[in-house]
């Protein structure tokens, strides 16, 4: 008896290990695009899923403990779930190492986990879906502006992006979004740091002639815009000021800039 239940324990224990890695890979490979790009993988588990349910069934038909684990003479189910684990195990290390490949591709995939990333780039086409893990990967990017184009109204086209408090930047050329998730992704952070640096000069440029008018410049640009550009004004203005009381060897051009940076601050 004491054999018995050792075995009894153990082969469970083995089953429900099994049962949680399949659980965890099914998922995964319901979709159709893992399954196109790891079609050996696919396969595999495929065999793996028909065996794991034949067991499962006739252990549960079997009503009792003992019955379940002694289908065959001992050890025969725990052989088998030990070479199941094994094969799982090969097919989990093959996934890691397609995640890998494609976090190499697009570096912010790295920020996000395993399954949120499986969802990703589950979703490809779907970039509607694919909105809701867009603040994991930029900062502060909550959604985009999205549109269905196309006869069968089967393609996707961005024109902007908001921020979480609801700001909205747009792009300075459509984004089609095509292909993979990591190469429309790339896309989207090229398109960011080309819209934002060419916002930035045009907020610097603004300032220049809304100098005596904060408080209307701050409503015209995006907010991340008008910090940066007020920080290089700052510095700016103080180190002329700097300069100017070397120049002068007093502390004058440092005062009335005090005096000015405060009156500033009082109305904002």
């Amino acid at each position: 008896w004491e054999k018995t239940l050792s075995y009894i324990s153990e082969t469970v224990e083995k089953g429900l290990v099994v049962q949680r890695q399949w659980l965890y890979l099914e998922n995964i490979f319901q979709g159709d695009d893992i399954r196109k790009q790891l079609p050996d993988e696919a396969k595999r588990f495929a065999t793996i899923t028909d065996e794991f349910k034949t067991l499962s069934s006739k252990m549960f038909q079997a009503k009792t403990a003992v019955k379940a684990t002694h289908i065959r003479a001992p050890p025969f189910l725990l052989n088998r779930f030990n070479r199941m684990d094994e094969r799982l195990e090969l097919i989990q290390r093959a996934l890691e190492i397609y995640l890998e490949t494609k976090r190499q591709l697009f570096p912010r995939f790295y920020f996000i986990s395993n399954d949120d990333m499986l969802e990703i780039l589950g979703n490809a086409k779907r970039p509607d879906l694919v909105q809701t893990h867009l603040k994991k990967l930029f900062d502060n990017l909550y959604k985009l502006e999205l549109k269905r184009v196309g006869k069968t109204l089967n393609r996707w086209q961005g024109s902007g992006m908001y921020a979480d408090d609801g700001e909205y930047v747009e792009f300075q050329q459509v984004l089609y979004i095509d292909g993979p998730s990591e190469r429309w992704l790339k896309q989207v952070e090229d398109y960011m740091f080309t819209v934002m640096k060419e916002l930035l000069k045009l907020t610097r440029r603004s300032l220049r002639k809304l100098i005596g008018n904060r408080e209307k410049w701050i409503f015209l640009w995006p907010g991340q815009m008008v910090l940066t550009t007020a920080q290089i004004q700052w510095t700016t203005e103080c180190t002329r000021s700097l300069i100017h009381c070397n120049m002068v060897d007093q502390k004058k051009p440092l005062r009335k800039l005090k005096k000015k940076q405060i009156k500033v601050l009082a109305k904002l």
